[in-house]
């Protein structure tokens, strides 16, 4: 029987990587970091023979650290989610699957010219509405 799920945050695991492996990638460029985790990722599978001196200090390093390399290339792709979603996330309303899911969709909704034109609409008419507030309305005379 297992026990309760552990707690943890997404983006916190983010960043522990990132600081994990900022000796081999001081710079920080998240897209480069992503890039050699994948690298890492596709060795670990037998995807590719061999790494470079670059990749193989990351390999060893997210070993190190008992961290799975393909673990850390989906923590890393859920870093420039949209802001509902990360909200979602960090709420725990909605798992790393579900999260990763939801941003496919959405990047795919807005990646195709029907889904940009409905963003676009929405965008304008949402800049066209002109919500009432109390002040706006008259005031009844008793």
């Amino acid at each position: 029987m297992r026990g309760p799920k552990p707690r943890f945050n997404v983006f916190e695991q983010i960043e522990s990587v990132k600081r994990i492996l900022e000796s081999v990638v001081p710079d920080k460029d998240s897209f480069r970091v992503r890039g050699l985790v994948l690298r890492c990722t596709k060795y670990k599978v037998g995807l590719i023979k061999n790494l470079n001196s670059t990749e193989r200090a990351v390999y060893d390093l997210l070993l190190k650290h008992k961290l799975n390399p393909k673990t850390a290339y989906e923590r890393l792709l859920l870093e420039f989610v949209p802001s509902h979603i990360k909200e979602k996330l960090v709420q725990r309303q909605i798992g790393v699957r579900a999260a990763r899911s939801q941003y496919v969709q959405w990047k795919r909704m807005c990646g195709t010219r029907a889904g940009a034109s409905i963003m676009d609409e929405m965008k304008t008419t949402m800049g066209r509405l002109r919500w009432k507030s109390q002040e706006d309305t008259p005031k009844i005379q008793q």
